[in-house]
């Protein structure tokens, strides 16, 4: 997963994975600061290239602690099973894309590594090497993904990696705290008003009016503009006219609307204060949803394997996320948890993507699903007994992703400006620093402008 990747996400799993040292090398590389954005240059087509004799294939990875592990048991049976000598290394999330870039602008970068939607950006500007020549040589052609997830690997006319697990993402409910409201998990919310009608119910103060229960806030955790958009019908860019819709998108623009209703009704200053208390610690026990001090919020599929750990007494359920007035289903973003992509300049392309490649297998992607309770991007791995009735409520999250409610980011080469944009916009917004509208139309003037301008540079 990525994510991420992107300075807007809420803490989700990544946050939890340490980092690691990865020996004299890779200490380097951390000491060297974030180097400026590449400038944007054509993807190079590369054809599929023979196997490189006697080179091991280097794997940098996001992973840490159990998924670290997880992994390296899966590269030691692909060793086994091919003969080849893959490398397993542990970067951590919080290291792994800086490092990458860095690498591959020194000219020595590994032969794969684990991005988010990076990809997105890296690949059209010549940091990654195209995978669709190797895909079709070796009929690895998408049949069987979900439709979410296939699309998530391909952006500007090219397969940027392969995935082995997809980030769902759902309503949580704390069962007590809904139920004793005189709600029941039986009959959840189905649309926004149902939200703000329970949420006046369920958010609680204290006799000097702070708040010390909050039903639900929209862009909690691992809610956004982006959720709740597409839950209301947005669709924030146009693929066929190459346009950001934003400014123009009235599904957005009532979302947003929807978001200032809740600062301006529960007092922005007051919700302030009391989530500042919160932390990042979603991983933890002092999850404010694990110790009631959220009723409901939108959480990631691997959720589910945190909770026996951290809140085995919680009752809880996992539901569908409502929608607007302007959606007419339950959506979710579907987004490959780990990409794993072939660096430009790798000594061993071929090896990379024999790696990728394997690493999307149904088996491995069976055992992360079951290891962090992310959904397998395979349908026949999702569906396999082994993964379907490890956690609860993975029906639901399946379901999620095989629907039309799935959802993949617009995969434009300005993907991480345009999230960097949408969670500053609705921080301004629900400060009262911006008109909906006037935020809108500036953010989406920045962000075609910069679309425009990656286009004229690669004569696009």
């Amino acid at each position: 997963m990525s994510d991420t990747q992107n300075t807007h996400r809420k803490l989700n799993r990544r946050g939890f994975l340490q980092s690691m040292a990865v020996g004299a090398g890779g200490a380097m590389l951390a000491a060297c600061a974030a180097p400026p954005p590449p400038s944007a240059a054509p993807a190079v087509e590369e054809a599929a290239a023979p196997a490189a004799e006697n080179l091991p294939i280097i794997y940098w990875s996001m992973f840490g602690l159990q998924e670290a592990a997880q992994a390296q048991n899966q590269v030691e049976r692909f060793n086994e099973q091919t003969g080849e000598d893959a490398i397993f290394m542990s970067i951590g999330w919080g290291n792994v894309t800086q490092k990458a870039q860095v690498a591959i602008q020194g000219g020595n970068p590994p032969d794969m590594v684990s991005l988010w939607s990076q990809a997105y950006t890296w690949g059209p500007r010549g940091l990654l090497i195209p995978l669709e020549d190797y895909a079709e040589r070796d009929g690895f052609d998408g049949k069987g993904w979900s439709k979410p997830a296939w699309e998530a690997l391909w952006s500007e006319g090219h397969l940027w990696g392969t995935g082995h697990t997809l980030n769902v993402f759902a309503l949580h409910l704390n069962n007590t705290l809904y139920e004793e409201a005189g709600f029941s998990a039986d009959n959840p919310p189905m649309t926004f008003d149902d939200l703000d009608v329970m949420t006046e119910s369920l958010t609680e103060w204290d006799d000097n009016d702070n708040l010390t229960r909050l039903g639900f806030l929209p862009w909690l955790r691992s809610g956004s503009l982006w959720h709740w958009g597409w839950a209301n019908g947005a669709q924030f860019y146009d693929e066929e006219t190459d346009t950001i819709t934003a400014n123009t998108d009235e599904g957005l623009l009532h979302t947003l609307e929807w978001f200032a209703s809740y600062a301006e009704k529960y007092d922005i200053d007051k919700i302030d204060r009391y989530v500042s208390g919160f932390g990042n610690r979603s991983s933890l026990t002092e999850d404010p949803w694990y110790v009631d001090k959220i009723v409901m919020q939108i959480d990631g599929s691997w959720k589910r394997s945190w909770i026996p750990l951290y809140a085995p007494e919680l009752d809880y359920s996992v539901v569908k996320s409502p929608y607007g007035p302007g959606g007419v289903e339950p959506t979710s973003l579907v987004e490959i948890g780990a990409m794993f992509n072939v660096p430009k300049g790798a000594k061993n392309p071929e090896g990379g993507w024999q790696l990728a490649k394997f690493m999307a297998g149904k088996q491995q992607q069976i055992e992360f699903g079951n290891l962090v309770g992310d959904i397998p991007p395979l349908n026949e791995a999702a569906r396999d007994p082994e993964f379907l009735n490890s956690l609860p409520y993975n029906e639901l999250f399946v379901e999620l992703t095989e629907s039309d409610g799935g959802r993949a980011w617009p995969r434009i080469p300005v993907l991480e400006l345009y999230k960097n944009e949408i969670t500053r916009l609705q921080d301004e917004v629900i400060h009262g620093k911006v008109d909906p509208q006037q935020g809108l139309d500036e953010m989406t003037a920045k962000v075609q402008q910069e679309l425009n301008d990656f286009r004229k540079q690669v004569g696009g």
